[in-house]
């Protein structure tokens, strides 16, 4: 699973997907599209921007366009809708958002003493369940009724949740340390099953060591080294799925030099050794 600047493959001039999933584990990733999450039980966590934050059964979280976020590792899966959609297939809306955000991004069922926060959680539901259903079914003219359920959301956020502004030098910066964390991760893409020094990834993001290693860790929340190990136990956990590859085998596959560390990450990881992963799902 690749961890960088997500494409999503829209319909053919409909920037629009809904799904449900209940993934325990999503590495930091950003997109053009705006996401919305529905929570349909339990609780979990997620980062935004490396701010945590916990969502639990009904609520709804609002992702803003080109937010790095990840879903650390949840103890149990937990069934969310994702919706994302671009907002360039509105007129004239694009540019009115450029240089803004919306600043609320939990919506949530128990915020019944404000009737505003209610009523746009309520909103968003209703909304998103429609979206769900139209786009499952895809019966005759669903794309009309999925680009009013979208009108019907933008209208609701731009007149119900506070925007910032971002100003150009802002937005400047911020697409430099994206454009600075896409080359990273694809770097670690390609070369996860080889030692990545500190000062070889510094290089590719055009940094020092010393200024790398805090631009990852306050953009991402974590060190470059437990994104590192992180990735490559996702990669492992993909081996020990889909393979016949001894632990050993899949360890030295996945990037890690010893079995004793890769046991280790695994196991901070997934909560279990690679040997005990394999034995559960088989």
């Amino acid at each position: 699973m690749k961890a960088w600047h997500q494409r999503f493959l829209f319909e053919r001039d409909f920037p629009l997907n809904i799904f449900i999933t209940d993934v325990t584990e999503f590495p930091p990733h950003w997109h053009e599209a705006i996401e919305i999450i529905y929570v349909l039980n339990d609780s979990l966590s997620i980062s935004i921007n490396n701010e945590i934050h916990t969502l639990h059964k009904s609520d709804i979280l609002l992702i803003n366009s080109e937010d790095v976020h990840y879903f650390p590792p949840q103890s149990n899966p937990v069934e969310r809708i994702i919706l994302l959609f671009e907002l360039n297939f509105i007129e004239n809306i694009s540019d009115s958002f450029q240089n803004k955000r919306f600043s609320q991004v939990i919506f949530s069922e128990t915020d019944g003493l404000d009737c505003n926060k209610s009523f746009v959680h309520g909103t968003l539901k209703n909304h998103i369940i429609d979206i769900l259903h139209e786009y499952e079914n895809k019966e005759e003219g669903y794309r009309l009724i999925l680009r009013s359920r979208l009108y019907d959301i933008l209208v609701t956020l731009i007149r119900q949740t506070p925007t910032v502004s971002i100003s150009p030098y802002e937005k400047t910066i911020k697409h430099n340390r994206l454009e600075r964390l896409k080359n990273v991760f694809d770097y670690v893409e390609q070369n996860y099953q080889n030692n990545i020094s500190l000062e070889e990834i510094a290089s590719v993001a055009n940094f020092s060591v010393y200024y790398f290693t805090r631009f990852f860790k306050d953009t991402i929340g974590m060190t470059f080294i437990q994104y590192l190990n992180n990735f490559r136990v996702t990669k492992a956990e993909e081996l020990l799925l889909h393979t016949d590859d001894t632990v050993t085998e899949v360890a030295f596959k996945s990037g890690f030099g010893s079995i004793k560390n890769f046991n280790r990450n695994f196991k901070i990881l997934k909560g279990c050794s690679p040997s005990q992963f394999r034995k559960a799902i088989s």
